[in-house]
């Protein structure tokens, strides 16, 4: 997650248990292999630290660009939004994926927006959106079976 002192009691953050090794969990979030599987098909740019990540979503004129920060095989990746033509209110916050290996077939995945809060205006739309997507990322990562943004169920949110 974020780091403590920085994480207020209004960021968006959720855990959730993910029925898949650590290691395939963050190749899902550190991969742009990964990142199609779960949240858009249209991703591109390097997942290497300092590099940009381009997130576009099918049938819509926005895209987001996030700029890797920490990629710490197995346990924690970082990236900082440079650029979100949809919700320029992300621009400067910050996602966190921080992974707790809980056996061998098992993690906990700790996933912090620091920076969406409830004030925002993009807040609930965005609060669905990361629901779907962490979902997605962990049926992904467990069997390859996530659902990205063209399938239909998350039109409409967390872009």
């Amino acid at each position: 997650m974020a780091e403590p002192q920085d994480l207020t009691a209004d960021d968006y953050a959720r855990r959730i248990d993910v029925r898949a090794p650590v290691e395939d969990t963050f190749d899902a979030i550190a991969t742009l292999e990964g990142l199609r599987g779960w949240w858009t098909p249209l991703a591109t740019g390097s997942t290497s630290v300092g590099h940009l990540l381009r997130f576009e979503f099918e049938g819509l004129e926005e895209h987001i660009v996030m700029r890797v920060d920490v990629a710490d095989r197995p346990r924690l990746v970082r990236w900082t939004c440079v650029s979100h033509t949809g919700h320029p209110e992300w621009v400067g916050t910050t996602l966190s994926f921080h992974l707790v290996e809980h056996g061998p077939g098992a993690c906990e995945l700790s996933f912090c927006h620091l920076g969406l809060r409830p004030e925002l205006h993009c807040y609930s739309q965005c609060e669905a959106g990361w629901q779907h997507f962490l979902l997605s990322l962990a049926a992904h990562a467990a069997n390859g079976d996530g659902m990205p943004f063209h399938d239909k169920a998350a039109r409409g949110g967390g872009r």
